[in-house]
């Protein structure tokens, strides 16, 4: 911490800007943060996923899946790497993402 302080007012007494540098490096910082985050959402997914599968093949089961005071509930039709895909009796087709379908209370209807 003391380099960099030290360093900071070496440029400024020799009269280097440091606007161009700080700029980049802060967009550099935010961009790995926006990728850090994308990256654990995408991880997030397809570990959910892989617990999903080896749990069962749950398609053609009725389900309902409790968030908070709500609920969803439908057969599932689909079980990909990143979503289950439910269709209500109506015929309307719901995409859940793997990681909240795994977080959320399930409660398997028919089998």
């Amino acid at each position: 911490m003391v380099a960099l302080l030290l360093t900071y007012l070496l440029l400024v007494l020799w009269g280097i800007e440091l606007k161009g540098p700080l700029v980049l490096g802060s967009s550099l910082f935010a961009m790995l943060g926006v990728a850090l985050f994308a990256g654990r959402s995408l991880l997030s997914n397809l570990t959910s996923f892989l617990i999903m599968f080896v749990q069962n093949d749950g398609r053609g089961a009725w389900v309902r899946i409790i968030d908070g005071a709500n609920h969803i509930e439908g057969c599932i039709t689909e079980m990909g790497l990143m979503h289950v895909a439910l269709k209500y009796l109506d015929g309307h087709k719901v995409i859940y993402p793997n990681n909240l379908f795994v977080t959320r209370p399930v409660i398997i209807l028919t089998a």
